[in-house]
């Protein structure tokens, strides 16, 4: 997300908006008019008046411009700062770009008795309002949504405009849903079961720790929505995902009379995600279910996308299937009662997500690490946005991993060997990720592909985040596991290798000898 920037013709609210937009999500307000006159000195009547439109559309563009190399705020626009492309180019660089509108009758209301408006010292200011909303139109229908408050109190509007910064739409035909992003999104769980539960029943899976926290708050959401809610517990641990434990809860489903007109409803992190969701899959050949995840891992990564897989003795992830949920509530309140080490275990992801798809957020990381740790809500709520954004343009695009999808496993390759080789108990996934993404920077810097000062950048971040960047695995052993992982294609293994922070490429051609060199001590970082 980074900045909400909100555009639109002047009397469609974007101040008053933006302003309890801006109390709400805990960021700063920048109305683009109020920065002119105050650098300037003089109000924009003024300026229209002493030195003409010319002067202060230049002056326009260079407060956007200064806005847009910021993060964490709220801009409220003129009316006709859209008409410059390099404004629409900067707002969209840093950010979601919403396009308030009103019908021409409400706008002349509005504005008619308000100060001074230069564009509209004509004659017949209600025909300039229209001859203007015409020549504009094409600029604000390139904003990122349109919300019409014609009708809309500013409280009502500036709730649009907050369901709107808190949602990412998975854009997959039939199999489309909603990633709700905000504090809360647990409570909202019931409506967003709803179209999935005919049967008014649902399993809620997870285990023991996190029922005992959240269970009853999923249960009471599906409740209002005339849901019932059974709790079905699973141990906590990437060591029960496994297909006896599959099998397990597919009869503890059956048990419940669970039918084809029920759902699953998977509430904690990325293996309870993918083990409900594995059963969702299979139970009857397929039932609908919803993500809650309540870890930073899950809310960044595996509870986005469809992923879901049980693992084998040989490897991780071995047995799964593609299933897309019918909707995830990502509640940012949950990320409170995480372990210190287990959110960072989520921030290997976020990292992973700047890398591969996007250096401004990269950047962004690198500058808001100490408030990412600090957990500061306006932070999370970007790091988590943007990362399932980049996810689901990238899901959208290719679902069943055929191609482009294959991006989000940069250091993957390295990081499920480890976490097998480890038994699951000595590396963690984020911790893993991590080591497996200096790797494969390492690997790319070894080919001439990645410039070495992007090797330290991403290795810098990743310390900083207190997040391991080197392994004692002996690297043959590393190598022997690699063999088995599903990645590989004809006998060949396939590594992510960025090209530069926001930019990687697929290879098939690696030499086993340039995974060692990638995996020596003396490489690792340790």
């Amino acid at each position: 997300m980074g900045n909400i920037a909100l555009i639109g013709f002047m009397g469609t609210g974007k101040s008053e908006v933006g302003r309890v937009i801006a109390r709400r999500l805990g960021l700063e307000f920048v109305d683009c008019d109020t920065r002119i006159e105050e650098r300037t000195g003089s109000s924009i009547a003024d300026i229209f008046r002493r030195a003409g439109e010319e002067r202060f559309r230049r002056l326009e563009r260079e407060e956007i411009a200064r806005a847009s190399r910021k993060w964490g705020l709220v801009v409220a626009t003129g009316g006709g700062a859209p008409k410059d492309p390099r404004n629409l180019e900067a707002l969209k660089a840093a950010g979601l770009v919403i396009c308030l509108t009103a019908r021409p009758e409400v706008i002349w209301e509005r504005t008619r008795t308000t100060s001074e408006r230069p564009l509209l010292a004509v004659p017949d200011p209600r025909a300039r309002i229209a001859e203007l909303l015409a020549e504009r139109r094409s600029c604000y229908e390139q904003a990122d949504r349109c919300i019409d408050t014609s009708d809309c109190t500013v409280e009502q509007a500036a709730e649009a405009v907050f369901n709107v910064a808190t949602t990412v739409d998975v854009a997959l035909d039939a199999r489309s849903y909603r990633i709700i992003i905000r504090r809360g999104a647990l409570d909202e769980l019931g409506p967003l079961a709803a179209p999935a539960a005919a049967g008014r029943r649902a399993a809620v899976v997870g285990n023991p720790r996190v029922l005992r926290l959240y269970g009853e708050r999923a249960r009471a959401s599906l409740a209002a929505a005339g849901i019932e809610g059974v709790e079905l517990s699973v141990p906590a641990g990437e060591r029960h995902k496994t297909l006896r434990r599959l099998g397990l809860l597919l009869e503890q489903m059956l048990k419940i009379g669970l039918d084809r007109d029920c759902c699953v409803v998977a509430i904690g992190g990325g293996v309870i995600g993918d083990l409900a969701g594995f059963a969702a899959a299979t139970y009857m050949r397929g039932i609908p279910y919803l993500q809650a995840p309540t870890s930073l891992l899950a809310q960044v990564d595996s509870a986005v996308g469809g992923k879901v897989a049980v693992d084998l003795p040989q490897g991780k992830n071995l047995a799964g299937a593609f299933h897309q949920p019918a909707g995830v509530a990502a509640d940012l309140d949950t990320l409170a009662s995480l372990p210190a080490r287990e959110l960072r275990q989520g921030l290997a992801e976020v990292v992973k997500h700047g890398v591969i798809a996007d250096h401004r957020f990269f950047e962004y990381l690198e500058s808001h690490r100490k408030p990412l740790l600090a957990r500061d809500p306006a932070v999370l709520l970007h790091a988590v946005r943007r990362s399932c954004e980049i996810k689901a343009e990238v899901v959208s695009r290719d679902e069943t991993e055929q191609g482009l999808r294959a991006i989000l496993n940069y250091g993957h390759t390295f990081a499920h060997a480890l976490e097998t080789w480890g038994g699951y108990r000595r590396y963690r996934h984020g911790d893993a990720v991590a080591i497996g993404m200096v790797a494969a920077a390492r690997l790319s810097a070894q080919r001439g592909w990645l410039p070495a000062a992007d090797v330290e950048r991403i290795r810098a971040l990743l310390v900083l985040l207190r997040l391991p960047v080197g392994t004692d695995a002996p690297p043959e052993e590393v190598m022997r596991i690699m063999a088995a992982d599903k990645k590989a294609r004809g006998g060949r293994l396939r590594f992510v290798l960025p090209r530069a922070i926001g930019e990687v490429a697929v290879a098939d051609d690696v030499r086993p000898e340039e995974i060692m060199q990638a995996l020596a001590p003396d490489q690792a970082g340790r």
